[in-house]
Order: structure tokens, then C-alpha cells, then sequence
């Protein structure tokens, strides 16, 4: 055999168009590992069913399953409680926390049915507002699926942290919408403040998904990280303090 017919085991396999897309695994350690790296494979080749279909088995397992344990579905009602009267300023009266508490036996099926409804409905709003805004206002030209496959392999972070969270925040007996990664527990002030609710709204898996997602777009649209970054952590930081106002009211 000569030397030009012989092939290196450790070269990647080729395309005319470049390297072939990594598999799934490596693609979710290269998100968290190279993003860089697997975002110019990514944006090559746009791959989005089976990316979104691991980070929503990986969604609806550590949501879903702590809910089949007593103290888990306990966590789990006390978190919607305490939603419920934050948003309505009200306590729940007896009658709503009986059919809370009766609906919180299903909670466990609805969290597993529930992921793979949700997560592709919200990736797909989500999409469909960047490639809006990148294409219809800032003049780009990539594809609806370019952008929700860039998207799609961003949430490997924001799926790391409910991974993380969930088993952590159930074993404690206390769910908090906010994650276990928020500033507000780094603050020490009064809970019913403005600035330990904008404190609250600020989480490191969200600021770590934000920058992975401004690599991907960058990458997509040819773009400085930097400007996206900025871009995308500016708006995120003008929703929290939103939300912190009208919280703190």
C-alpha cells in the first residue's frame, strides 16, 4: 500500500465542504469544552432534531423524576405556592392549594410529557425572534434552521443547569424558580427589596448560556462575540430589572 492510499486513523472524516459533523456526545462537550470550535461545525452542518431531543429527555428526567419521591412532589407543590402568590400578591386559600396539592400527584408525568412540548416550543420562539432581529434589523442572511441549531446547541448550558439544580434543589426540600446559581443568595439583603430581587434574577447558568449563544451567533453571522455578547447580556440585565420592579412592588 502506498503512502497516498493510506489513511490516518486519528484525521477526522472530510467532505468537499470540510470536516464532518462531530455526534451528538461530542457535540454536547464541545458546547460546554470548545464552543467555538463546535459552533463552526455546527453552523457548516445545521443538525437541530437530535440535539433538541437529548436536551429534552435531559429536561424532563431531572424535572420529572425527583417528583416520584414524597419529598420531591412536596418541593415541588411549596415552589408553585409560592409562585402563585407572588405573581397574584395573595395568599392561596385552602380551596386552590387542595387542587394544587391534587394535581401535584401528576406532576411528575407532566414534567416528563411537559419537557418535550415545552423546550421545542420556546426554542422555536426563541429562533424565530433572532433570526428576526439579526436578519430583518441588522441585515443578515442565514436560514431559520442556521439560527435554531445554533440555538438549540446553546441550551447544552442552560440544560447543564437544570441537571445540576434539580437533584440539589429537591434533595434540600426547597425549588426555587431562580436556580442555585443566583446572585440574590450572595447579597445579604431584605428578600422583598429591589435590588435582592434584581440579584435574584441574575443567574451564572443564564451570563455562561448567554456568551455560548453570542459565540454561535457570532460564528453564524460573522460577527465579533464581543458586540453579541454585549447585545444579549445588556437585554438580559433590562428584563431582570423589569422583572425586579414589578416583583419588589
Amino acid at each position: 500500500m502506498t503512502e497516498s492510499t493510506m489513511t490516518d486513523p486519528h484525521t477526522a472524516p472530510t467532505t468537499p465542504d470540510g470536516p464532518l459533523l462531530p455526534g451528538l456526545l461530542a457535540r454536547v462537550m464541545g458546547v460546554i469544552t470548545s464552543p467555538g470550535e463546535t459552533f463552526v461545525h455546527v453552523v457548516r452542518t445545521p443538525k437541530v432534531a437530535g440535539m433538541l431531543f437529548v436536551i429534552c429527555l435531559a429536561t424532563a428526567l431531572s424535572q420529572g423524576l425527583p417528583q416520584f419521591t414524597e419529598s420531591g412532589r412536596a418541593a415541588a407543590l411549596e415552589m408553585q405556592v409560592q409562585q402563585a402568590e407572588r405573581w397574584t400578591g395573595q395568599p392561596v386559600t385552602d380551596e386552590a392549594y387542595a387542587a394544587m396539592e391534587k394535581q401535584s400527584r401528576f406532576g411528575a408525568y407532566l414534567a416528563l410529557v411537559g419537557a418535550f412540548i415545552f423546550v421545542p416550543f420556546v426554542s422555536v420562539i426563541m429562533t424565530a425572534v433572532f433570526w428576526a432581529v439579526f436578519n430583518t434589523i441588522l441585515g443578515g442572511t442565514a436560514s431559520f434552521k442556521h439560527v435554531m441549531a445554533v440555538l438549540v446547541h446553546s441550551q447544552v448550558i442552560s440544560t447543564l443547569s437544570a441537571v445540576v439544580a434539580a437533584p440539589i434543589m429537591y434533595a434540600r426540600g426547597q425549588v426555587s424558580a431562580s436556580g442555585i446559581a443566583n446572585l440574590g443568595a450572595l447579597v445579604p439583603l431584605d428578600e422583598t427589596s429591589f435590588l435582592a430581587k434584581f440579584f435574584g434574577m441574575i443567574d451564572l447558568f443564564v451570563i455562561w448560556w448567554l456568551v455560548v449563544l453570542a459565540i454561535g451567533l457570532a460564528t453564524l453571522y460573522k460577527r465579533t462575540t464581543t458586540g453579541v455578547a454585549t447585545g444579549l447580556l445588556a437585554t438580559y440585565a433590562v428584563i431582570a430589572l423589569v422583572a425586579a420592579y414589578f416583583l419588589a412592588g
